[in-house]
């Protein structure tokens, strides 16, 4: 009876140092500086809204990306990161290429569009410049989505994608990614993500 104590004991230990090891992770994801600028002097008030939305939510946004990706961009050195605001097609650029943001975007879509650019520079180094990303990025972005902003903010900004046009069709990449459960989501972005670490 006491070696059964003892025994249960020593599991309870490792299982709270586990929990609150993964406390710790999740209170301190890697301190990223963006900044943002405009084009042109008539974006500046969307450069305003980008600048206010990174400083109340950039830790909330960085800690769901690095939680959903397992992925730390302290880990690739992509810290610190210029974004240029304009009227146009968003893009993540690449460590010192600065991201390309949207300025007519509705708030919730900046917010999900900026998480969508930050993961492909946090999983960037995992694929080649000619590869399509998107359809591993989706395995874990809407994780991400979930985490930060909650499951109808997901949702939404789902549709939203769906409707975009360009060169990828992201109605069908979506619906792919989506139509496995997040456990099996999050099992294959783990299986991608190790054997492009390894390779």
């Amino acid at each position: 009876m006491r070696t059964h104590f003892a025994a249960l004991l020593v599991i309870g230990l490792v299982q709270a140092c586990a929990a609150a090891s993964k406390a710790v992770a999740r209170e301190e994801p890697t301190r990223l500086k963006l900044t943002f600028s405009a084009e042109a002097d008539s974006f500046r008030g969307a450069v305003h809204e980008y600048d206010s939305l990174w400083t109340q939510d950039g830790v909330r946004i960085t800690r769901a990306l690095e939680t959903a990706a397992h992925l730390r961009f302290s880990e690739i050195g992509d810290t610190v990161i210029r974004a240029i605001v304009f009227e146009g097609g968003s893009s993540s650029g690449y460590r010192e290429t600065p991201m390309r943001m949207r300025a007519s975007y509705p708030l919730a879509t900046k917010k999900a569009t900026l998480m969508h650019e930050l993961g492909h520079r946090l999983q960037s180094d995992l694929f080649r410049a000619s590869e399509n990303d998107h359809p591993f990025l989706f395995l874990w972005l809407y994780a991400a989505w979930v985490d930060a902003y909650g499951e109808d903010f997901a949702r939404e900004q789902v549709a939203v994608e769906k409707r975009r046009r360009g060169p990828m069709n992201y109605a069908a990449a979506w619906d792919e990614s989506l139509g496995l459960s997040l456990e099996a989501r999050a099992a294959r972005w783990d299986s991608v993500r190790s054997s492009r670490i390894h390779r």
